[in-house]
């Protein structure tokens, strides 16, 4: 298989490093803009050949992973579709779905996809062979997808060490705006209000549930605006469970708060 990744950063060249270490596959290319970022991913060994020319890039794959922030990926689609042959597969790994499948060229070879794996580092620096090992891999195929590609995606990301997972488009969006999208915004939000003066005394805490402020607001940029509604809606709830808690802690009710814990627990 000769397989041909656009965009080399944390999911692109942790799919190039495993695909190099763990599967079958004779050629992984790279494909990308930045010269630079090539010759890191080559250097870290997630790539065999680099190309900043897509055309020249995706002749002869088999497979292209689309690896760029989700609207990115919908931009390129046409030029993708065109520059393939009939029988390649073409897959993505962003964080939403809905859009990308409904922007999708028709025919029976796309099949959007996302491993939910990840972290709030970014770029080919971060990049890990085993950046997959148990985790989900939701494939979410559009109405004209053929079994067979949606096979084909399986298998590879069985091959990386994750476990795949088909759902349509519109429950994925939904379930990971709860289970991701919000904890992002909420990290984000739990930094930015904290006052300065009080960081001195942040400890391992603190630390924890802010990890994912670190994360590229490009890529966010990318995903709230292509899940928005759900996003918001999720917000929305997490505001009622805030006001519900503050409403306890003002009234001085501490079985209302116990309870809000209880429950929290229950689902974690």
């Amino acid at each position: 298989m000769r397989a041909a990744i656009v965009g080399v950063g944390l999911i692109g060249g942790s799919v190039g490093l495993a695909l190099r270490a763990r599967s079958g596959c004779s050629r992984v290319v790279g494909v990308g803009r930045s010269p630079d970022a090539l010759e890191a991913a080559l250097r870290r060994g997630a790539l065999d050949e680099a190309a900043t020319d897509l055309a020249a890039g995706l002749r002869g794959a088999d497979l292209v992973v689309l690896a760029a922030p989700v609207r990115a990926c919908i931009g390129l689609l046409p030029a993708v579709a065109a520059a393939v042959g009939p029988d390649a597969v073409i897959t993505d790994v962003a964080s939403t779905k809905a859009e990308i499948v409904a922007a999708a060229p028709p025919g029976p070879a796309f099949v959007g996809g996302h491993p939910l794996a990840g972290s709030e580092r970014s770029g080919i620096e971060a990049a890990s062979a085993d950046l997959f090992e148990g985790a989900t891999w939701v494939l979410t195929p559009g109405g004209a997808t053929a079994t067979w590609a949606v096979e084909r995606v399986a298998a590879l990301a069985a091959g990386l060490g994750a476990r795949p997972v088909v759902m349509d488009a519109a429950t994925h969006d939904r379930r990971v705006a709860a289970v991701s999208h919000l904890p992002q915004a909420v990290a984000v939000a739990l930094a930015a209000a904290v006052p300065v003066e009080a960081l001195p005394l942040a400890a391992r805490g603190f630390r924890d549930t802010t990890r994912l402020a670190d994360s590229s607001p490009e890529v966010w940029n990318d995903v709230f605006a292509t899940n928005r509604d759900n996003v918001v809606a999720m917000i929305a709830a997490m505001e009622d469970v805030l006001g519900e808690l503050r409403a306890a802690i003002a009234g001085g009710d501490e079985a209302a708060v116990a309870a809000i814990f209880v429950r929290a627990a229950a689902r974690r």
